[in-house]
This record gives structure tokens, sequence and C-alpha cells, in this order.
């Protein structure tokens, strides 16, 4: 009888668990795995799925007077937010890009990166492709050359979710919080997190909503510019 009982609460269990999950994987166009499903638990046990969190500007401080985008360089986006998953993985629910901007976006990557084989470069002028190294469930990166290996991303500050549009990039401080005050953006539900005292998600690792037309891949691209020079200026000041 015992036995039973227990294989009975077993079975309830499973199928608890199973729709939580199913739950948490709803809208999204790929299946994440449940590790990644575990992963959330504890954000949500955290408060770091919420949307406050991930909205909250009050920490993105710089020292620098300004970033590399302008308030003119960024109109205030012409709909509201998204509903997202803000979890692992960190998605966009509606308003994904269509495939014909999603092509234009991969392109203008290729365009202005080389193939990433080993990471290392003659020289540091060269933007780096390949897979991501931050993204688990898969994403086209781009990445500065001859990085240090114990920075994030291994030099990635950037990549492109083919199922979605959406975006992750290291921001300069203030121009993340310009964008998530125009509502372009919102903060990664790890940001600031520190990983056994050795590797430290940027405070403004951002995720940009997906384009939804070509006049939205133009500013797109001057986001993304500016997330290349700032990335590349914080290495030149570290050496």
């Amino acid at each position: 009888m015992f036995i039973l009982i227990t294989f009975i609460i077993l079975i309830i269990l499973l199928v608890l668990l199973h729709q939580n999950y199913n739950k948490y994987a709803h809208g999204l166009r790929e299946r994440p795995s449940y590790f990644l499903w575990l992963c959330t638990r504890f954000l949500d046990y955290k408060g770091w799925t919420t949307e406050q969190y991930c909205l909250n500007t009050n920490d993105l401080k710089s020292t620098d007077q300004s970033g590399y985008l302008t308030d003119k360089d960024i109109p205030t986006r012409n709909q509201s937010r998204p509903k997202m998953l803000r979890a692992l993985p960190h998605r966009q629910l509606t308003q994904q890009a269509p495939d014909d901007i999603m092509y234009e976006m991969h392109k203008h990557m290729e365009s202005i990166s080389i193939p990433k084989y080993g990471g290392q470069t003659t020289n540091d002028k060269f933007l780096l492709r390949g897979s991501s190294v931050a993204e688990y469930t898969g994403a086209d990166a781009l990445f500065l050359p001859n990085a240090d290996e114990k920075t994030f991303g291994k030099g990635e500050f950037a990549h492109l979710h083919s199922n979605d549009g959406s975006f992750h990039m290291i921001l300069h401080p203030s121009d993340a919080k310009l964008l998530m005050d125009k509502q372009w953006a919102e903060r990664f539900p790890l940001h600031g997190v520190n990983f056994l005292n050795r590797i430290q998600v940027p405070e403004s690792f951002i995720l940009l909503y997906a384009p939804q037309n070509e006049n939205e891949v133009k500013i797109w691209k001057t986001i993304l510019n500016a997330a290349i020079d700032y990335n590349r200026d914080i290495r030149k000041h570290k050496h």
C-alpha cells in the first residue's frame, strides 16, 4: 500500500511539473530544456523575472557624462512593449520580427564581421561572427577578437535570437537607460550577477526588442554601432 501511495503521489507531482513547464514554454518558438526551466524557477524565487526588475534603471549609472547615443538618435517607440518571457531564455512572445527583417539583420551582421574560428586576429580592428557563448539555446553572435578568456562571453558583446529577432547586447549604461526610457529595451534578468566570482554579467546587458520594419532596422543599426564603439573603447581603457 505504501508503495502504491508513493507511486500515485509521484505521478501527480510529475503531471504538475509538466503542466508548469508547458505554461513556462507557451508562446515560444523553441523548446527550452528542463534545465533552463529549473533555473527560471530559481530566478522567480529571487524576484529577477518581474517586469519591475527588468525595467528598473535606478542603478544604471556611469562615470562618463554621456553615452554613444543621443536623444535625437532614438525616437520614442510607437507601440507598447511586447509580451515577454523574462526568464531563461529571455524572449519576446509577441511582436517578433518578420522573416525579411530577420534576414536583413543577419546580412548586416555578416557585412560587418568575419567568421570566428579560434577567436584570434592579427589586429583588433576586426569583428568576429559565430555561435553565441552566452546564449545556450543558439544565437548568432558578434565578438571582439583576441579576448581575455575570463571576460563575459569571451569577447561576445551582442547576439541575435533567430526565433524572435530580439537582440541582447552590452551598451554604455547611459545608452541602456535611454533605450529603456523610450521603450526599446529591457534588462536581462541576470544583469549584474557574478558567477562564482569569475564572470560578471554586465549591468547594462539589455534585450533590444525585435525590429518590425525597415525604419526600425535603421534604428537597430544605430544602436548596434553604439554597442560596437562602447565595447571597443572599454577594452582600450582596460589595456
